[in-house]
């Protein structure tokens, strides 16, 4: 089995890094969070994730025992990293520059698209994500997915146990 494994809120904690750039505070429980903060927009966001910005990203809380769990399971050939890269022309490069200081073993199994994640579904993938379309979309075109529980998505009552959840998830593969 292939396992594509998500960044984003999955193993690299964005949403700390853009409240730390913008000097405010995470009070929403929505992906966008940034939204309800007065006078920020998206396109300030993007200007802010750059390069430099992806780079120096800390892992999630659980990033390294969610990563560890899945290296365990599968081995590290296995494992392929797909993720998105925002807008801003720096995104894809910072996203790579995280990669090779904290995760250097997959660097050369690393996907950076646009396209959406279904396009890698079939039977024999799984992919572990936090945005409920992504798994559900993953699905339907014929793959496995694992949730990762976040307060953003329709397992949120279950992210204080996020890592927990994960590693039960993953005994139901071989």
């Amino acid at each position: 089995m292939k396992v594509f494994l998500d960044l984003d809120g999955v193993l690299v904690d964005f949403r700390r890094g853009v409240c730390e750039a913008f000097g405010r505070k995470d009070t929403s429980n929505n992906w966008t969070f940034w939204e309800n903060w007065e006078g920020v927009t998206n396109r300030d966001v993007d200007a802010k994730c750059d390069i430099f910005f992806w780079n120096l990203l800390d892992w999630t809380p659980d990033g390294t025992g969610i990563e560890h769990a899945v290296r365990e399971k599968f081995g590290e050939e296995n494992i392929y990293l797909l993720t998105t890269p925002m807008p801003n022309v720096g995104s894809g490069t910072g996203k790579l520059r995280w990669i090779k200081r904290c995760m250097p073993w997959v660097y050369d199994r690393t996907i950076i698209s646009y396209a959406p994640k279904h396009l890698f579904a079939n039977p024999d993938t799984l992919l572990i994500d936090d945005k409920d379309q992504n798994i559900e979309e993953f699905q339907a075109a014929g793959g496995q997915g694992i949730l990762v529980p976040r307060i953003w998505n329709k397992d949120s009552y279950l992210a204080s146990q996020t890592l927990k959840v994960v590693k039960r998830c993953l005994e139901d593969y071989r």
